[in-house]
């Protein structure tokens, strides 16, 4: 099985060119899933293989904006708000221009649907529709679903809820955008409900409504654990990966449910971070094969 992985919650500090080497060495491992920053992308990891893919992914820069600009995002009903997020994507485009012209596959990029609590269905469609205008070469664009917002509790993200993220795509591939779909992060279902029933739930309404194109991996705790508070969206690792907190609600039984409930996707991978620990790179490198393996690769 062939994965993209989210290496970067997961990088030390330093002798990150040893880390990504080290992870140049599990053959299930095809790319990177990479961030984008509120005002940036990363140069391609030092150490990491050249052969790989990437997928970007714009949700560190979207919370970020987010943080100071409440209005801010694709699926905003401000009109300024909803600009600032155009802006902001036409910047995730040229990240990933440049990461192709370095002669690095760019298979996705990840788009959400923020603002936080008052996201319109309406106004992501239209920003969708102009952002889909652009060249974005052979790169698709996924509809990365967060938590929505649900009564009695604070959302981690609170965007748009997942059904209509679904209709939204299905409406635009009915409009001749082949290239958009929906991407499932486990955590993230997980977190807006409290059970791992909803991230196969989410699967299953993806794939009957044929827009279901990634799974990405990243677990979660109704606990306080060394990533944070209870159900902290920390991209933590699966239960049976070395030092792993107990409580982390991922295990290998939830990816095998998850794995036969999507089917065969494109993009298909994990991301982790690996906590406060202080950890060799060589054995943060050991906790991604672990992952890896979890996931048939």
């Amino acid at each position: 099985m062939s994965l993209i992985v989210g290496a970067y919650p997961a990088q030390p500090a330093e002798r990150q060119e040893q880390f990504h080497h080290g992870l140049a060495g599990i053959p299930s491992i095809r790319g990177l899933e990479l961030p984008y920053g509120p005002y940036g992308g990363t140069g391609w990891p030092a150490g990491a293989a050249d052969g790989w893919s990437a997928m970007v992914t714009a949700i560190p820069g979207t919370m970020q904006r987010l943080d100071t600009n409440g209005t801010f995002g694709l699926a905003s009903a401000d009109p300024q708000g909803r600009r600032e997020a155009l802006e902001f994507v036409a910047g995730v485009r040229a990240y990933a221009h440049q990461l192709r012209d370095e002669g690095h596959e760019v298979e996705a990029v990840e788009l959400h649907s923020a603002p936080t609590g008052s996201a319109s269905a309406h106004w992501f469609q239209e920003s969708l529709k102009e952002v889909l205008e652009w060249d974005w070469g052979k790169a698709r664009i996924l509809i990365e679903h967060c938590d929505a917002p649900r009564p009695g509790s604070t959302p981690e993200k609170g965007f748009l809820a997942f059904a209509e993220e679904v209709d939204t795509a299905v409406a635009l591939r009915g409009q001749g955008w082949e290239q958009v779909g929906i991407s499932v992060n486990w955590g993230r279902s997980v977190i807006e409900s409290g059970n791992p029933d909803t991230a196969v739930q989410h699967l299953a309404l993806g794939r009957e409504a044929g827009v279901l194109e990634g799974l990405m991996f990243s677990g979660c705790s109704p606990e306080e654990t060394g990533f944070g508070y209870p159900w902290i969206d920390a991209h933590l690792p699966a239960v049976e990966v070395d030092g792993a907190p107990p409580s982390s609600l991922l295990n290998g039984r939830e990816i095998e449910r998850c794995l036969e409930a999507a089917g065969p996707v494109p993009i298909l991978g994990f991301k982790v971070g690996l906590g406060p620990q202080e950890i060799t790179p060589a054995e943060r490198v050991d906790r991604f094969r672990q992952m890896s393996s979890l996931l048939g690769g």
